[in-house]
């Protein structure tokens, strides 16, 4: 557009070009009249959470909190020990007595401690797209399971196995991506106290993650449907599928040296 149109450097038109560049970061499609993704406006996201999201990222948070006041702060991972745990009365009894002792260490009076209940429940709204998130990526670890299932089922026809056994090495990378981006965000949420003192920070960096593992899972899109949809078995729908899936893993993630002559 821009060298068809002789559009110049300083022009609107340059600018509003350079907005919707930015904005199919965090969207497919951008058709006239439709609004510029929040993303680029002030930060939050410009997609929806659903209530579970947020009732995991609420309850990882309150265990943060009860596991910092009782002096054994770690991070919980499997969401049926989570909800367990969440839903003990002892547990909601010392998330409200912890709201004061946080607000003490934050330098704040008592009484204060119900701004120190809104900040954690903001925080908390934040995380529930980190757990939407980390959903949509079981649905990536989904694909390489049915996959493992096919190799089985074609244990006999060596040309299917071969190639499964590539595609596996290949979903090494991408899987060790995602699982290091959630590490992070695990590790930096994990301290209770830490995240309210840098409680802007930890916003700025829970989005920025938030964008990266978005942007990168919209990639994963068409794969996660069409796998979501297939019935594992011998067909030929399923011999199809492996080899798209081959090359998408491959054009992304296949490892290639350029030789320089010396």
């Amino acid at each position: 557009l821009r060298t068809s149109f002789d559009i110049p450097a300083d022009s609107r038109d340059e600018q509003l070009l350079r907005i919707v560049e930015s904005s199919l970061k965090f969207v497919k499609v951008i058709r006239p009249g439709e609004s510029i993704p929040r993303e680029l406006l002030d930060g939050s996201a410009s997609w929806s959470v659903e209530d579970r999201h947020r009732a995991i990222a609420r309850g990882r948070l309150a265990f943060q909190i009860t596991s910092w006041i009782t002096g054994n702060e770690i991070v919980i991972s499997d969401l049926a020990q989570l909800e367990q745990i969440v839903e003990d009365p002892k547990t909601k009894e010392r998330v409200l007595e912890a709201f004061a002792v946080l607000a003490e260490r934050l330098g704040l009076p008592p009484e204060r401690k119900q701004e120190v209940a809104d900040r954690i429940d903001a925080f908390g709204h934040e995380l529930s797209y980190i757990e939407a998130l980390r959903e949509r990526y079981g649905m990536v670890k989904n694909i390489l399971a049915k996959i493992g299932d096919l190799q089985r089922i074609y244990r006999s026809d060596r040309s299917v196995v071969e190639e499964i056994v590539q595609m596996r090495k290949l979903f090494a990378k991408p899987i060790a991506q995602f699982e290091n981006v959630f590490l992070q965000v695990d590790g930096q949420t994990g301290e209770i106290l830490a995240l309210l003192k840098k409680y802007d920070a930890q916003v700025g960096f829970t989005r920025k993650m938030r964008d990266n593992l978005h942007t990168t899972l919209m990639d994963w899109d068409d794969m996660i449907t069409k796998w979501e949809a297939l019935e594992v078995g011998r067909s030929g729908e399923a011999e199809s599928l492996l080899k798209a899936t081959y090359r998408f893993l491959a054009q992304r993630f296949l490892n290639t040296t350029v030789w320089k002559r010396s």
